[in-house]
């Protein structure tokens, strides 16, 4: 009799650690408000800012809601990167750099300075640039 009492403990738990499994990681699946190239990035206190600017490479895709932002990432921001299959993993704020490829989506009040100041919800790194690092068309 106690030997089932174990089993059915043991079942139990196993049951409970699958169901603390996670899955992999999603992007949201609306389009994202900026997609470009970080062309700065700033410390902002608990996380960091990057500038980041639209070009009409086709490394880089279509343009988005913005052609720039001043998106600012925090321990609440999701960063994820995305491989060439499709795939999406887990990434951390120090993945980003100068030439960074991005899309953003952002989350809470957007300050419609130029360029735009918003805190991102999800940031997804897509590559890299090589070219000359874009200005953002409202500044040149």
């Amino acid at each position: 009799m106690k030997r089932i009492g174990w089993i059915i403990v043991a079942a139990a738990a196993g049951l409970a650690l699958v169901g603390c499994a996670t899955s992999a990681p999603e992007p949201p699946s609306a389009e994202p408000d900026i997609r470009g190239v970080v062309t700065l990035v700033s410390d902002a206190g608990d996380g960091a800012s990057f500038r980041v600017v639209w070009t009409n490479d086709d490394a880089i895709g279509a343009q988005a809601d913005y052609d720039a932002a001043q998106v600012t990432a925090n321990a609440d921001t999701g960063i994820l990167s995305r491989a060439a299959d499709g795939s999406v993993s887990n990434a951390a704020i120090g993945d980003i750099a100068v030439g960074t490829v991005v899309e953003a989506w952002f989350e809470g009040p957007v300050a419609e300075s130029y360029p735009v100041q918003a805190t991102a919800g999800t940031i997804v790194i897509i590559g890299s640039y090589s070219g000359e690092l874009p200005e953002p068309p409202g500044l040149q």
